[in-house]
């Protein structure tokens, strides 16, 4: 439904981060030329956001958040006003050398919704630019559209690298991203095998096929793809272990602090270890759109907390065993 300029509040609830959370009332923007106003009815708690306030993002001021559904309520587009809505969030200046290259998740002058100079999505209100925008498919339930951002990340291995049809897989991790590493790979016809360290989680990739192996029965082996996606730079030493000469290690994990493993073997065994970040939100809303009914997806959901709990649901969030947290708001 449309707001008219008088609708729309002088300020709204948000998430705010300045070295602690807090439930706030703040200004809700207004958006300029080329930005939409887009009104948030339900967000996700992220690993990364969970890392910001450790420390990840030092100096971060703002309003946290950028896993997001809403509604765009004022833009330059009429035809977009009460579309249901997601945005990517990294938003690019359009004018740099990566920018002009297609590299605009690497632009130079980028802020990061709720991450780098850019306020986030866990408040009632945001404002993104419109190049950003995607709208969602009508056959994309909500319980599958919160996942876009993360899904994105996971598809993103398949834009950075080229796996042979006849590659093992080995993913780390059994979060929320590990998770979905896993319904991406073996939706797209990968034998892939998950170690982690919780069985009800990895139940749920069994569930689609994936082999799976508790932490403490898993013996070393040797893959031609691994992903480290615990969130534990520890994980990293296991990673490079157990791949195969001239392999790759694909690091997701996002943590504050620093780690530190033995080069030797990645020297000798000429592994390449490749960073991965965001994916292209096109590529997540047509996986879901292709898959959405065999994605197991409400089952990552661990519970759903109002935005006036939001800290509370911080606190459940960093609990083990814990997969997404979603903050309706």
């Amino acid at each position: 439904m449309e707001l008219g300029e008088n609708d729309i509040p002088e300020t709204m609830r948000a998430l705010v981060f300045n070295g602690s959370l807090q439930v706030e009332q703040e200004p809700v923007a207004r958006p300029k030329s080329g930005e939409a106003l887009v009104k948030v009815y339900k967000a996700g708690i992220c690993n990364t956001d969970l890392e910001i306030i450790k420390g990840y993002v030092p100096g971060f001021n703002g309003i946290l958040g950028h896993e997001f559904i809403g509604t765009v309520v004022d833009c330059d587009d009429p035809g977009m006003i009460g579309k249901r809505v997601t945005a990517e969030i990294n938003c690019a200046c359009g004018e740099c050398d990566f920018c002009k290259k297609g590299l605009s998740r690497h632009c130079s002058h980028r802020t990061v919704m709720g991450i780098i100079n850019r306020n986030g999505a866990l408040a009632e209100y945001i404002v993104v630019p419109q190049t950003n925008i995607f709208v969602i498919p009508d056959n994309i339930p909500d319980s599958a559209a919160i996942f876009i951002e993360p899904l994105a990340a996971a598809l993103e291995i398949l834009d950075q690298v080229e796996i042979p049809d006849e590659s093992e897989i080995l993913i780390l991790g059994d979060g929320k991203l590990g998770l979905l590493i896993s319904f991406v790979m073996k939706l797209s016809g990968y034998s892939t095998t998950m170690v982690g360290k919780h069985r009800e989680k990895l139940s749920i990739a069994k569930t689609l096929g994936v082999s799976i192996a508790p932490l403490e029965e898993f013996r070393k082996g040797v893959y031609d793809l691994v992903i480290e996606a615990t969130g534990n730079g520890d994980a990293l030493e296991m990673a490079i272990e157990n791949t195969k000469p001239r392999g790759i290690v694909m690091l997701k994990s996002t943590y504050a602090g620093d780690i530190s493993f033995n080069p030797s073997k990645v020297v000798v065994d000429e592994i390449s270890i490749i960073g991965s970040r965001c994916g292209r939100f096109e590529a997540a809303i047509n996986f879901l759109s292709n898959f959405t009914n065999q994605l197991p997806l409400s089952q990552l959901i661990s519970k759903t907390f109002s935005l006036d709990q939001a800290i509370e649901a911080f606190g459940y969030a960093q609990n083990p065993g814990i997969l997404k947290t979603i903050i309706d708001v």
